[in-house]
This record gives structure tokens, sequence and C-alpha cells, in this order.
């Protein structure tokens, strides 16, 4: 979209006769293929005579063999199609042109969308397109499109445009694309003959598209683009021309919507936002294509006086900088070279490589600053959800929105937290903002009593006095667990858990388990995946719904957001929301000798999963944990000696022959999956990851089983005759459970048993026998 700029003078380029800018690079191709006509034949350095051995021939006789390709991305056999919104802005009459060089693309790998908005002139006669389509299906000439009318938008607004059309599709679709690829009408990609080679046959839009699919963009790209140049290996910058710019969708929120400009500003100014979000969040992350470069042969008259310094800070500073919390990228921006193209740069240190590989360039390339601009993604998702609510300029329909859950398909789900009594506000306020979920809030305090003391809000909201607070869907209760260690906690909310049970005469489809300064960070494709609303309500969706694969153990919350459905079998116990039929192989934790550490009940977990339930702990995807502190718990002693010794005492004296983790001889078996490289994954869909779940071994860990139940009927036979109070010595009690026995629980409190409905707690294994509901 910018003008063409003129480079100065510098040992990247050269002039011919007539003035024209010449790259070196491509004058070395001349000299490459003149020699590779004479030697075709030639496959390795050591056959090429000493002066050609330049970087750029090093770099096309590194993929001289036929073997060496870029290959598409796959895993264990199957085959990743490169989802793409191929968002145009341009006029009317370029369309078909557009239509023709997308209709080419292999469909077999390259799934897209083109999305075109004319800007002089709505196009005409769609419906020959619609039959091309229709006539192209057998032989896969066809490309799925919408055209978008936008006369008299400025070229912000149209890019504005093009991603609330892409945000809609996607949400048609029910799911993301990879890449949003943003383009000027007047964009022509030239392919190098070695691309042939490399990025397999085709169009060179089929290879621009190759690429983007391939394995060989390096992991910490937030943006591939094609270069003026062309490129002799693998390099990277902060700032590029917008003309061309397929950002990934996992980074979508930090770069969209592009900034708002006042009438008349230069429409530069809003690629120059971007280069500041770039350079802010996530420097020399822009890769380009190598072998390839682009040509724009039209340029658009739009507004291009008034890109100064002045005019851009005012924009960066009104669209991005929140002095609240220290948010204030590119203030210290006062030249005009940062605003500078990285590709035209005289400062060499603008560009990065060229690399042989793209794991090489991935190497060399900055770590990103992702939670510094965690208010950018705040920006998109207000956007966003202002978008979806807008009518759709192709169908002027308005999306329909998910619907709320009736009653019978909430998922039923007990939360159990341990900490101090100051926390239990926060972490109530935050549950009576989930919706679609029945919840049902234990909160066990070891530092002192809760007082309950109803927030202004809930005050206001629900009309609630002190120790009576009331919401549908939502109850709970308080418990006071002095002297307790983490592990004697947890099994103390378990047995609460077991007792809740027995009063509602049903279990709960999870029991989920926090610390009590658990918090999660929503990444980009959160909304899209697992819905809107606040992270926690995110993480609920996830839980109750259809994408959690049938082999899942557990839910857990990973330290490092996971693009992609994965699973592991160790993971930390600060959030785990255990499947209530696998309860009885986890649970109660394992009893610890006095001083031990407190992490050993979680190895000996670890342990558990990994016999019984290998690979089936799958954590959220694009969401990640933190805690914000930590209990002052032991630690010390966390040795495989010491966890031999409780796994030993635990589970081997349960039955003959069931020794699990005997041979786990080296402290490397129980660390975190995410510390060890031990995921599973990523898969695009959670289907794919259920297939690579193993099936659990029931029947080889029977004895936990056994071992649970027993313990079960334990605090079963604790119970009251009139089960109208879950009190013990240890504990007390702030409950919104009214006295009366469970026949009499509100409607909208608890779930009664119906009456043809058998009882959770009867077990149909003869061997077994638990207290059931009736007395």
């Amino acid at each position: 979209m910018l003008q063409e700029y003129t480079p100065p003078k510098s040992k990247n380029v050269r002039r011919n006769k007539g003035g024209r800018l010449i790259p070196i690079t491509l004058l070395a191709l001349f000299c490459c293929a003149a020699i590779s006509s004479q030697n075709a034949s030639l496959r390795s350095t050591g056959n090429v005579p000493a002066f050609l051995r330049s970087r750029w021939d090093r770099f096309l006789l590194y993929f001289a063999d036929p073997k060496t390709k870029i290959y598409r991305k796959a895993s264990d056999g199957f085959n990743v199609v490169v989802d793409v919104a191929v968002l145009v802005m341009g006029e009317a009459a370029a369309f078909e042109k557009w239509y023709d060089n997308m209709k080419d693309i292999d469909k077999d790998n390259v799934n897209l969308v083109l999305i075109y908005a004319s800007y002089d002139d709505a196009i005409q006669k769609q419906e020959d397109f619609h039959q091309a389509n229709i006539d192209g299906v057998k032989s896969g000439q066809f490309v799925d499109f919408e055209a978008i009318p936008i006369i008299d938008k400025t070229w912000t607004e149209g890019r504005n445009i093009l991603a609330a059309q892409a945000l809609r599709k996607e949400k048609s679709r029910g799911k993301e694309f990879d890449y949003w690829f943003f383009l000027d009408d007047d964009v022509e990609p030239v392919c190098h003959p070695a691309t042939d080679r490399l990025f397999g046959e085709g169009s060179c839009w089929q290879k621009v598209f190759n690429f983007l699919g391939s394995e060989a963009v390096p992991q910490k790209a937030s943006t591939v683009a094609l270069p003026s140049y062309f490129k002799d290996g693998f390099s990277a910058v902060t700032n590029v021309n917008g003309f061309n710019v397929a950002i990934k969708r996992s980074h979508i929120s930090y770069f969209i919507p592009y900034t708002a400009l006042k009438p008349g500003m230069s429409q530069w100014i809003s690629q120059a936002a971007h280069m500041c979000v770039t350079g802010s969040c996530m420097p020399n992350s822009v890769v380009f294509i190598p072998l390839i470069y682009a040509e724009n042969g039209q340029h658009r008259d739009y507004p291009k006086a008034g890109y100064i310094i002045k005019n851009i800070h005012e924009i960066v500073t009104e669209s991005f900088h929140d002095t609240s919390i220290n948010f204030i990228p590119c203030h210290d921006w006062i030249k005009f070279s940062d605003y500078q193209e990285g590709e035209f740069s005289t400062d060499t240190s603008r560009m990065i490589g060229p690399y042989q590989t793209g794991v090489e360039l991935n190497e060399h390339m900055s770590f990103t600053n992702t939670s510094y601009c965690t208010p950018l993604r705040n920006r998109f998702a207000e956007w966003e959800e202002e978008m979806l609510l807008e009518e759709d300029p192709v169908t002027h329909t308005h999306l329909k929105l998910d619907e709320p859950k009736g009653e019978s398909e909430k998922k039923d789900i007990i939360v159990m937290v341990m900490g101090e009594a100051a926390s239990f506000q926060e972490r109530l306020d935050r549950l009576c903002d989930i919706t679609d979920v029945k919840i049902t809030f234990i909160f066990a305090s070891y530092n002192e009593e809760v007082v309950i003391e109803p927030s202004p809000k809930q005050s206001a909201e629900n009309n609630i006095e002190a120790q009576s607070f009331t919401k549908k869907d939502l109850y709970f209760h308080t418990l006071y667990i002095s002297k307790k260690t983490w592990t004697e906690g947890r099994n103390r909310l378990a047995e609460e858990a077991l007792r809740m049970e027995k009063l509602r005469g049903k279990e709960f489809a999870y029991w989920l388990f926090l610390d009590d300064d658990v918090e999660p960070v929503c990444h980009p494709g959160t909304v899209k995946f697992l819905g809107g609303g606040t992270c926690w309500q995110k993480i609920f969706n996830f839980i109750s719904g259809d994408d959690v694969p049938e082999g899942a153990s557990t839910i857990s919350l990973p330290w490092f957001a996971k693009e992609g459905f994965t699973s592991t079998s160790n993971t930390d116990a600060l959030f785990a929301a255990f499947k209530r039929d696998t309860i009885p192989y986890v649970l109660p934790y394992a009893t610890l000798p006095k001083g031990s550490s407190e992490w050993i009940s979680q190895g000996a977990n670890f342990c558990v999963i990994n016999t019984c339930l290998t690979d089936s702990s799958v954590f959220v995807p694009y969401i990640n944990v933190k805690n914000t502190k930590s209990r002052p718990y032991l630690r010390e002693g966390f040795n495989v000696e010491n966890i031999f010794s409780v796994v030993t005492q635990n589970y081997h004296n349960l039955e003959p022959g069931f020794e699990p983790c005997h041979n786990w001889n080296t402290i490397g078996y129980y660390a975190q999956g995410e510390h060890s490289d031990s995921i599973v994954g990523p898969f695009r869909t959670s289907d794919e990851l259920n297939q690579r779940i193993p099936p659990h071994k029931y029947e080889y860990c029977s004895p936990l089983r056994n071992r649970f139940f027993a313990w079960e009927k334990s605090i079963m036979e604790s119970l009251p005759d009139d089960s109208s109070s879950t009190l013990q010595d240890d504990s007390s009690l702030a409950s919104t459970l009214p006295d009366e026995d469970a026949s009499s629980l509100p409607e909208d409190h608890v779930s009664s048993l119906l009456e043809d409905e058998i009882s959770p707690f009867k077990e149909s294994d003869e061997n077994v026998t638990i207290m059931a509901l009736e007395e």
C-alpha cells in the first residue's frame, strides 16, 4: 500500500544503465541460471567452481537434491490443510483476476475463503461466479468467496471491514482460520525457478500457500509476508509494508482492528501503528517467504500527506496507551527511522538473516512480550464483540448467537478451593458470573473462619443478607480446616464432595480442585473456540462443551498456552478437573508421613495417571495458568526415594501383583509433562487427540477403585442418620443449604433424585457394596 520507496545506495543494491534498482541477489540468479544449464547434474557444492560458492548459491544448492522440499505439515500420517482467509480490497474489475488465481489452488492442501471488498463499484454478475463454483466442484476449480461493496471507504476502514467479515465467517463455520491474509488488489507474486523444487509445482500463488502450510514457517513468526526483493534464505523484520501480510490467527488480537484515523490523515499511519505493535510485542517476527517477492504495479489514490512523527505518535497514543497500567508502546519512537521498513533500512540490525532454514531463523528471533501487550487483546475482544453483533454486509442478517442451555443440558460441577479466608469472596464473585453450568462451591479456609459479607454487587443483584447468599445454578458452603496440610485439605474437600452427592442424591459431572491463587490467562483464539465471557467463563465453556475428548480423565490448565488440543500424564494439581468416573482411580490423595513434601502426593498421582489413565490429562486450549502466590507448605524432600516409599505404602499393598511405578528410578518420571516434552499434540480437533489417548487400564487398576470405595464407605458411615449436617469436629460450616433434608432443597439449588433414577452410589459390581441414598 505504501508508495514505491527508493532505497539509499548501499552494498545491497545496484543500478542498471537506466538507473533501475537491481538487487544483488537477482544478479546471482543470472549466474546460477547460466551455470545450471551447463551443469544440470550438480548436486553438491563440492562440484561447483569456487567463484560461485556465494551465500545465495549455497542456499540454492542446499535444496538441489530433488528429495529436498519444504514439506507440508503432517502428523503421524494425518495431512493438515492450511486454512486461510484471503482478504483483498481493490477495484471491482480486479475481482475476476483474484477469483481465477484462487480457484486454481489445490483444495487438498489449502482451504481458503476469498473475501473481496470493492471500493469503486459493486461486483457485477456474481451469479456467474457462483455458477462457475458449482460447475468446478468436481475438478476442484472453485472458490468459496464473498464480495462486499465498500464505496468511498479508506484503505484503513476497508481493512477493518474485511477483518470483521473474517470474524463472522469464522463464527458461521464454527472454527478459526490459520491465517488472515490481507492483500492489496495489485499484488502479484514472482517466483524463482527453484521454487518448483522447494515449494512444489503449481502457480506462484500455490507456492505461497504451500509455504504458509509448511513446517518451514518459524514458530515465533507472527506474520508471513512477501518481500519487495528476493530473499536468499529465511529472514525476518519488525517493520513491513502492509500491502501483503498473512497474520497468524493466534496473533490477530494484537494487530486488529487497525487504528482509527482522523479524516484526511495519511493512510500510512495505520501501518506505522502496526509496526509499533510488532516492535513492542513481538519484534523481528515478520518472516519473509524465501525465493518469492511481490510486485504491486498500481497504487490507489489515497491520502499520503501528513505522515509525520507527530501524527503517528498522536494516533498510537489515542489507540493504545493506558498510563494507568504503564502501557505506553513506542513512546520513545522519536525518529522517522523507527518506522522505516526493515527491508530498506541502512541499519542491518533491522533485518535478521538470511539463514538456511526456518529453524535457524527461529533460534535468532526475539522472544515475544505478549504479556505486556495484554491491553491490545482486550481492545480486540471489545471490538470483536461489537462486530459480531452488527449486520452481515453480505447476507444482511445478524449472526445467531448461542442460545442459553436448558436446565437438563447444564453440566453439574463441584468447585473445591483450599486457601486463605480472605480469598473466599473473590472466588465467589468470579463464580457468580459463570453461566450455563450448575456450580457447587466449597471453600476450605486454613488460617481463619470465613466471614461472609456479600459485595455491593451481590446485594444489589440478589437482595441478599449475609450468611444467606442465593443465586440460580450456584450455591456454596465454607469449611474451616486449621492445621491441615495441602494433601489433607484436598482429601477433606473430597470427603465433602461425597457428602454433597449423597445429600443431593446425584453425582457431579466433574470434581474441580483449585488452589486459591490460580489465575487463568486467555490468549487469541479463545473467543471462537471457547465462546465469550470472562476467562473463567471460557474455561467452564470448555469443560461443559463437546470438545472434551472422550478419553480425557482430567481437564488441566497448562503453564504455557497450547494452540490446539493437547494432553499429557503429569500436570500440576493447582487446577485439576477430574471427570467423575475417574475419581475412584485418583482419590483419595496418597497419605504422607508427617513432615513430607506436599509435592509427593502429586507425584503419587502422576504414577497413578501414567499407569492407569495414560496421557489423559487434557489441557484447555489457548489458556495458560499463573499462580500469583504460593502457600508456605513443605516442599523439601521431593526425591525418588521418598516418592517411591509413599507409592509403595499406599498402592503396592492393595493386591498382589499390583505394583505401579516400581521401576520409576529417576526423578524425571515425576516431571510435569510440559517440562519434559511429554506432550501429545497439538491437534486441530479433539477427535484427533482422542485417537492418541491410550485406552484406560481399568481392570489392572481395579485395586485403586476398591481402595476408593472402602474410603467412600467410611465417609458415608460417618454421616448422621438424618443427613442434615455435614459437620465434623475439625470444621465449621457456613452454607446456603437449608437445615431441612434433601427433599426440601429449592429446585434451583440442587437436583433431586428422580423416582426412577438409579442412585449413583449403587454399584453394579457384586464384590463392592456402597451405601445407597435410601436408609
